[in-house]
C-alpha cells in the first residue's frame, strides 16, 4: 500500500477542474462560445464569466462537458478513460442507500459493467496485485478499480477498503474456478 489517506473527490473539486478547462475543451471541439452555451444549456454570457475564471460552471454542467467531451485530448489528460466513471462514482458520493429499489440503481451506478480498459495508463498506481487481478488506484482521484490480466475493468469504486474485499472475494472465485476446473 502506498500509506497516505487520498483526498475525497468532491463535486466542488471536479466542478473547478473541468471549469477552468473549458474554454480548451470548446476550442479542441471547434465551438464558438454561442454554441457551446447553447450546449451546455448556459447563456453566453455565463460562459464567457466561466472561461474568464469569474465563476464555475457548477457541478451539473461540468459533468454535462465532461461526458460530451470525455475523449477530449483536455479530458483525456485529466481524467484519462475513466471520465464518465469518475464523474459518476463523485455524483453519488455521500449518498447512503435508502429504500431498496434505490439502493439498486446507486449500486449499480457505482459499479461499472466490464468492459475492457485502456490498460494501466499513467493514471492508475498499482496497489496491489493478485494471481489474476490487480487492484490500481486514480493518481489524480484516489477512486479504485480491479482490472484482470486482459485489462477488462472487474470493479470501480471509490473506498479502497471496499476495493480490497472486492479484490479478496474475485481472487477466492477464480481460485475456485481454477481448482474444479470450470
Amino acid at each position: 500500500m502506498n500509506g497516505y489517506e487520498p483526498v475525497q473527490f468532491t463535486q466542488d473539486m471536479l466542478d473547478r477542474m473541468i471549469s477552468e478547462k473549458v474554454r480548451l475543451i470548446r476550442t479542441e471541439a471547434k465551438l464558438t462560445q454561442e454554441q457551446m452555451a447553447d450546449v451546455l444549456g448556459l447563456s453566453k454570457k455565463t460562459l464567457v464569466q466561466v472561461e474568464k475564471e469569474r465563476k464555475t460552471l457548477g457541478f451539473t454542467a461540468a459533468a454535462l462537458v465532461g461526458a460530451l467531451f470525455r475523449d477530449s485530448e483536455i479530458m483525456q489528460g485529466m481524467f484519462g478513460e475513466s471520465a464518465l466513471e469518475v464523474i459518476r462514482l463523485t455524483a453519488f458520493n455521500g449518498i447512503e442507500h435508502g429504500d431498496e429499489s434505490g439502493a439498486d440503481w446507486i449500486s449499480r451506478a457505482r459499479t461499472q459493467a466490464r468492459y475492457k480498459s485502456m490498460g494501466r495508463r499513467v493514471w492508475w498506481k498499482d496497489e496491489q496485485e493478485g494471481d489474476m487481478y490487480i487492484l490500481q488506484s486514480h493518481i489524480l482521484t484516489g477512486h479504485c478499480r480491479i482490472i484482470d490480466r486482459e485489462d477488462a475493468l472487474q470493479y470501480y469504486g471509490a473506498d479502497l477498503e471496499e476495493a480490497q474485499v472486492r479484490l479478496r472475494e474475485l481472487e477466492e472465485m477464480a481460485r475456485d474456478h481454477r481448482e474444479k476446473g470450470i
